[in-house]
């Protein structure tokens, strides 16, 4: 027997928990699958732009909570071009959010209950068909299910399981994220660090005063040589050399992968959001507000659709200029050499934001 919704959301991220929460709040009967456990771990910095908390209080209703936030809950931005700290310095008047990522994601996903929405925890979903609806084959605590509904959305992920089953012919080309956790000492300021180096990384590296601890990370092309782990230990050198970054204890070590150039809005009536969708930022690996904003024109598009018109035409309409950045930022990250990289440090160190 098939449970009967409107909107299906896979994924449980920020992507998936602001889709459902748009669709729920207009009256739609909606299903949220979340792979994982309530409060799972998932690896990432834990910033927010500037904009962010606004963006997500604007889509969500609701205004982050304390107890999402991490000491030192506002950092500056600081960022050091190949050169080295002589040159490097601290952006004027920007101001990043430091947050708790597990407890960012639950806290979306129980807003989501509060609006209405059904989640599935421990529940993945492990096959699609499509005739005049979708029919998702859901495998869970309880066993094999099955769900209908006239929408669906991939909010799964960079290795998106809606998109590999209707899309599987679309390219997703990725980058690899290495992070470290340390209990360190070193001369920091409470900023997001952002390095620019291209024999560390293709794209960027970056250090974040996180509670007790300091986070470091940086993106790399899949099977290149050197591999992450080699080039976090370049990346360590480094900051000992220029910041007297000094490590005592590893806590943690994690990789992931995110979008490095491709866009997949999906079709018909099936939309792909955030990091399924391709839409991450290869100059800073910001996704969070990405997901956000490509979940609010999702949920327009199929509000605005109502059953007469494809929203995955809609909703490719209204984030073309998202789109277009990313596209102008993956071209810049793939081409620019290091003299290139002390020009932009430069000139964000000379602007005013």
């Amino acid at each position: 027997m098939s449970k009967q919704y409107n909107v299906i959301v896979v994924g449980g991220g920020p992507a998936g928990s602001a889709t459902a929460i748009g669709c729920a709040s207009a009256g739609k009967k909606v299903l949220l699958l979340e792979k994982g456990q309530r409060n799972r771990n998932k690896p990432c910095g834990g910033v927010l732009p500037l904009v962010a908390p606004e963006t997500i209080d604007d889509i969500v209703g609701e205004s982050i909570p304390k107890d999402v936030r991490i000491e030192p809950t506002e950092l500056g931005l600081y960022y050091v071009p190949p050169s080295g700290r002589k040159n490097s310095g601290r952006v004027k008047n920007y101001t990043i959010h430091n947050i708790e990522r597990a407890s960012l994601d639950q806290w979306l996903r129980d807003l989501a209950g509060d609006a209405g929405v059904d989640v599935k925890y421990n529940s993945q979903c492990i096959d699609i068909q499509k005739d005049n609806e979708f029919k998702v084959k859901i495998d869970s605590s309880e066993g094999i299910t099955h769900a209908s509904a006239q929408y669906l959305v991939g909010a799964d992920g960079v290795r998106s399981t809606v998109r590999k089953h209707l899309f599987p012919e679309i390219e997703t080309p990725l980058m690899i994220v290495g992070q470290e956790h340390w209990k360190a000492t070193g001369d920091f300021e409470d900023c997001f660090y952002g390095f620019f180096k291209r024999e560390i990384s293709i794209s960027y590296a970056y250090l974040i005063p996180k509670a007790d601890s300091l986070i470091l990370g940086l993106g790399a092309e899949p099977h290149q040589s050197p591999n992450v782990s080699q080039l976090l230990g370049k990346f360590r050198n480094w900051l000992e050399r220029e910041f007297s970054f000094s490590p005592t204890q590893l806590l943690k070590k994690e990789t992931w992968s995110i979008p490095f150039g491709y866009f997949a809005p999906g079709e018909g009536n099936a939309l792909l959001v955030g990091d399924a969708a391709g839409l991450c930022n290869p100059l800073s690996g910001e996704g969070i507000r990405l997901a956000v904003e490509s979940a609010e024109a999702a949920t327009t598009a199929i509000l605005t659709a109502n059953g007469e018109s494809e929203p995955a035409r809609i909703y490719a309409k209204d984030i073309h200029g998202l789109v277009d950045m990313i596209s102008e930022l993956n071209e810049f990250v793939r081409t620019v050499d290091d003299e290139g990289r002390e020009r932009f440090v430069k000139d964000e160190l000379l602007r005013r934001i």
